[in-house]
């Protein structure tokens, strides 16, 4: 059982050029409660649970003319003030051996209920200020297959298939902020909840000094939740709203490769790669377009090379991490020129040097050197370049 209390606050002033300042924030306070049970009996190994989490949001907006003296002050900041959010989870799985251990089964099922309740929601353009409330809930359902390999089941193969459900949440049907990097968005009457299937299939093979995973994965898209221009001009800035914009996918393959070079040497690849598409509103226009998925991770990849004699107190190794240019844009990508270049987020490769030493059984020192050539990089859609040359020195004492 845990139970959990957790407040979030954040402020944001905004300087405009005439000297007015805007003033926005969000207090949220979520109160959290778990309850995971485990048991087996003759229908193999149980974990069943519930899970509830409630937000209580404060959420505020004040404007102060050039010369310091208060202004007026919205109903509403970033999202709707005097609201609730409430999420609440019950589910059940179990793991099965079938055919005397050939195969394992894995049957999942999970109930969902969400409710918003929103007393203060502005509309930017009349100034109307409404209240809101709405609740979704669905049953969802997964199945997985492990079948081990050989004598020693060194080897399997995996498939499962799984349903997935998200609610609209404060930010989807309450939020009056900045967007991208011209855009404001405002709040909408009414959402559909998005709904996924997604299969994947997968084998692993673990040899004596080798060892290979891929798995690939394709996933239906039901009413996905995008933001989609209105057309209109708020506050200098190109109004979007959330739309369920329709039907899409997302697919993917990652794999790993490890070998042992030699006993004291080792070294491991991985890799991924993604794709995935999205019926959107990339205009004003009702006219859905298929369009790429926003911020679509590019092709990545990293390679480790590892130094730890057999039985030795310390060890190192050298990290590159890889990524393509990612140049696959959505039409809301390449309005967001603040987070991503025209064109693209650049490709990039970094490299760091770590190494490592057990002083004794309950300390452990690490230093590591990241980004050795003082790469300037940023992951895609970010929005933030990743620090340059770095030295980490890292104490871990247990006890």
């Amino acid at each position: 059982m845990t139970l959990s209390r957790q407040a979030q606050d954040e402020e944001m002033t905004r300087i405009r050029k005439d000297n007015r300042r805007d003033l926005l924030g969000v207090d949220v306070t979520t109160w959290g409660a778990t309850l995971e049970l485990q048991s087996e009996n003759d229908l193999g190994r149980w974990v069943y649970g519930v899970d509830y989490y409630r937000d209580d949001v404060d959420s505020y907006g004040h404007h102060f003319k050039a010369d310091g003296s208060a202004g007026q002050s919205d109903a509403q900041g970033p999202v709707a003030d005097d609201a609730a959010y409430d999420l609440l989870g019950v589910y059940v799985q179990d793991t099965m051996a079938v055919a005397g251990e050939a195969m394992e089964l894995t049957p999942g099922l999970r109930y969902t209920y969400a409710a918003l309740d929103a007393d203060k929601v502005l509309d930017p353009v009349s100034g109307e200020v409404t209240s809101r409330s709405d609740d979704w809930d669905s049953v969802v359902a997964s199945l997985r297959a492990l079948a081990p390999l050989g004598e020693a089941r060194r080897h399997a193969v995996y498939a499962g298939v799984s349903q997935g459900f998200r609610a609209p949440n404060l930010s989807d049907l309450t939020r009056l902020d900045a967007a991208r990097s011209t855009e404001i968005e405002t709040p909408v009457e009414e959402l559909d909840p998005e709904r996924f299937v997604s299969a994947e299939l997968g084998a692993r093979c673990q040899g004596q000094s080798a060892s290979a995973e891929v798995a690939a994965y394709y996933t239906w898209i039901e009413d996905m939740i995008v933001r989609a221009p209105t057309g209109r001009t708020v506050d200098e800035l190109q109004e979007v709203t959330k739309k369920n914009a329709g039907d899409g996918y997302v697919q993917g393959v990652e794999l790993t490769l490890s070998y042992q070079l030699a006993s004291d040497w080792h070294a491991r690849l991985m890799t991924c790669w993604m794709g995935g598409e999205v019926d959107a509103y990339p205009t004003s226009d009702p006219a859905q377009v298929r369009d790429y998925v926003s911020r679509l991770m590019p092709l990545t990849g990293q390679f480790v090379l590892r130094w730890q004699p057999a039985g030795a107190a310390y060890w190192a190794e050298a990290v590159v991490d890889v990524a393509e240019k990612a140049d696959r844009l959505s039409a809301d990508d390449e309005r967001d020129t603040q987070r991503i270049p025209p064109g693209g987020t650049p490709g990039y490769s970094v490299l760091a040097l770590r190494g490592g030493f057990t002083v004794m059984d309950y300390l452990q020192l690490t230093v590591a050197l990241e980004n050795i050539t003082d790469e300037d990089y940023r992951i895609h859609g970010s929005g933030v370049n990743e620090p340059g040359r770095n030295l980490v020195v890292q104490a871990d004492w247990t006890f």
